[in-house]
């Protein structure tokens, strides 16, 4: 679906990460397959990419599709924007593209949407990642609130993937331990990106968050690591990582596709109302003056 037609076929359940609701609020939960498509937006073209890019999430509402998605935008780094979408698996994905294509009338008007997007765009890349529970830590949180990603790229050396595994299973070990108020899902590339390569989310409300990290992970953390830990986890740096970056992305709604349960979650943010026009100044009727 939002595959730029046929390469990013969006199917989350609710966008982005699936939305599961219960009683109480809305939750954030990782997709088993996780569909990247990365746009690398034009210089001097994001405002304008924006407002076009409205146009898909609205194509959607008219048909009321079951699949969602969810737009960020990057705060760091070249120009770009990211959907994600997610699916029980790679069949599940396949088949969204499948049904997308049996309606006529919506395929004609995303192609039409995805010919316009070359004005404003530069590049687009698609790829797929699985979901890694056993490396990742309280991955499920409350959606209220969340407004962007800070996002680690690794990209591990041949051979090394097991030994990556590995390190994060004693980082997860060590927040279990500490009880770190952190949340974070990983994910290791499928197909459509450099083997080796990891992602690690890490959902916040803002960069606030990134701002405390350090603090975040102090004493009980480095006690709960241990000092084998801390030695193992320098030697993978060291010889396993062929590159890592982190970079900070924010939430889109304009941009999103999101179903009812993560709009109602944080309504003020993903469905604002909008501005109240400003009515006119009162005219002062001005009398024109007799002349003597």
């Amino acid at each position: 679906m939002k595959n730029k037609f046929a390469l990013f076929v969006a199917a989350w359940v609710c966008a982005g990460f699936a939305a599961s609701a219960s009683a109480q609020e809305a939750m954030l939960t990782p997709p088993k397959v996780l569909v990247i498509a990365r746009e690398v937006v034009k210089t001097g073209k994001s405002a304008a990419h924006e407002k076009w890019e409205a146009g898909w999430p609205r194509a959607f509402s008219k048909v009321k599709w079951p699949v969602h998605y969810l737009a960020a935008s990057a705060v760091t780094g070249e120009s770009r924007v990211l959907f994600f979408t997610g699916y029980e698996s790679l069949a599940a994905w396949e088949q969204d593209a499948a049904n997308t294509g049996k309606n006529a009338a919506f395929s004609s008007e995303l192609q039409m949407l995805a010919e316009k997007d070359a004005d404003f765009i530069s590049e687009t890349k698609t790829a797929a990642f699985l979901y890694m529970p056993d490396l990742s830590y309280k991955a499920e949180m409350p959606l209220a609130g969340l407004r962007g990603f800070v996002v680690t790229a690794i990209h591990v050396k041949p051979g090394h993937g097991q030994h990556f595994e590995e390190i994060r299973k004693i980082v997860r070990a060590a927040h279990e331990k500490a009880n770190l108020d952190e949340h974070y899902s990983v994910y290791r590339v499928r197909a459509g990106a450099p083997a080796g390569t990891y992602l690690i989310f890490i959902p916040v409300k803002s960069l606030a968050e990134a701002d405390n990290a350090e603090a975040l992970h102090g004493k009980a953390y480095q006690d709960a690591m241990g000092d084998d830990g801390r030695k193992a986890q320098m030697e993978f740096q060291s010889v396993g990582v062929e590159s890592a970056e982190v970079q900070f992305f924010a939430f889109s709604p304009k941009m999103s596709y999101v179903s009812k349960e993560w709009i109602d979650s944080d309504k003020d943010f993903w469905s604002p109302k909008p501005a109240a026009a400003m009515k006119p100044a009162a005219k002062t009727e001005m009398k024109e003056e007799k002349k003597p």
